[in-house]
């Protein structure tokens, strides 16, 4: 197989990271930039390959791309996080799975409110123990794994099937934990407001009532001072 010498290389830099296949253990292949159809790859070339055939009984032409020089002009270990931020950022987008709205469970009868001994998690610690617990399996499934372990400076490198699931599912755990954390300290918030706001108006209605009850008092001393006066004088 000759390679294609008319046209320049095609440099795997300059090309979508999730148009070429480069993991160890698997078969390399890549995106035709002609007929954007995968293909094998194979001796730094795209394996020869012909287009759609036209009529009944005949080969298509050859297609543009065919016996392309490939430069793999990119770290391994680059190429795998370039993926890995590609697939979180599509999965981000649109979820592989519905997530059903569940059913609000019935509230408590008010008669078996005082008998109510065990006290209600709070729904941020809840929260917090799932997404600890989706990065301890995580973690696990990366020391574990060829295809997900991470380089030598600790940066992720290229993800299995069951790796991308993990991480979907830890980046939805911190973010669920994330949003219930600011609402609970916006509510906490409003509430010490409100407080402050009441105390004020508490402050406010004692000093009222005990200025209209000086008032009250200097009145009557008044009275009884003129009173006291007229008698005097007759």
């Amino acid at each position: 197989m000759k390679p294609n010498l008319s046209r320049p290389p095609l440099k795997v830099s300059e090309i979508p990271a999730d148009h070429v296949q480069l993991r160890d253990g698997e078969r390399r292949s890549i995106v035709c930039p002609d007929c954007e159809e995968w293909h094998p790859l194979r001796r730094g070339v795209i394996w020869p390959h012909r287009l759609e055939r036209t009529e009944r009984g005949k080969n298509g032409p050859k297609c543009g791309g065919a016996a392309r020089r490939v430069d793999i002009d990119i770290d391994i270990a680059e190429w795998g996080r370039q993926v890995a931020e590609a697939d979180a950022t599509v999965r981000s987008r649109r979820p592989t799975q519905v997530i059903r709205k569940p059913k609000q469970a019935p509230p408590t009868p008010i008669a078996r409110l005082a008998t109510t001994t065990e006290e209600a998690v709070p729904v941020v610690s809840k929260l917090w123990t799932q997404l600890e617990q989706a990065r301890a399996a995580l973690a696990a499934h990366r020391d574990g794994c060829t295809v997900c372990r991470r380089d030598k400076d600790g940066k992720p490198g290229a993800r299995c099937e069951t790796g991308a699931e993990l991480e979907f599912r830890e980046s939805q755990h911190a973010a669920s934990w994330d949003f219930e954390r600011k609402q609970r300290a916006k509510a906490e918030g409003e509430e010490r407001r409100r407080e402050r706001r009441e105390a004020q108006e508490r402050a406010q209605t004692r000093s009222a009532q005990w200025r209209e009850a000086t008032d009250v008092e200097a009145a009557a001393v008044g009275r009884f001072l003129a009173g006291l006066v007229r008698e005097l004088s007759s």
